[in-house]
């Protein structure tokens, strides 16, 4: 397992690294150490990791988008992607939240409630 400040590191590297891979039209590169990094992470993780799995989430989504000729993520275009993960990345770095908009419209597991059982959101109420 990664501890916060390694996997954090890793993130950055890989994001900064993708959006260089996709802006020089080498988008089969997007995604690589994406599987390697998901299983390093810890799934019992402190609320510092919460920004790790969103920018998991976006990464995710982005491999996603380039598998399905850049569909399904209504408001992020092809040429977007490099640029929100800059900013994931910068954000990461800098050890600040993940602010912005688009990004945690699509990609902030916390606001995804409707996906959750009764169960599930009654615990997630009772433990925050």
């Amino acid at each position: 397992m990664l501890d916060y400040v390694e996997a954090k590191q890793l993130f950055v590297d890989c994001l900064t690294r993708d959006a260089t891979a996709h802006e020089t039209g080498r988008f089969a590169d997007v995604g690589d150490g994406f599987d390697n990094l998901d299983g390093q992470l810890p799934r019992n993780h402190d609320a510092e990791f919460d920004k790790l799995f969103i920018a998991l989430n976006f990464w995710d989504g982005w491999i996603d988008a380039r598998n399905h000729d850049w569909r399904y993520y209504k408001g992020i275009g092809q040429a977007d992607w490099p640029r929100l993960a800059r900013s994931i990345a910068s954000n990461l770095s800098q050890d600040r939240e993940i602010t912005d908009p688009l990004v945690l419209a699509h990609f902030d597991f916390r606001n995804r409630v409707e996906s959750k059982g009764p169960i599930a959101r009654l615990l997630d109420r009772i433990l925050r």
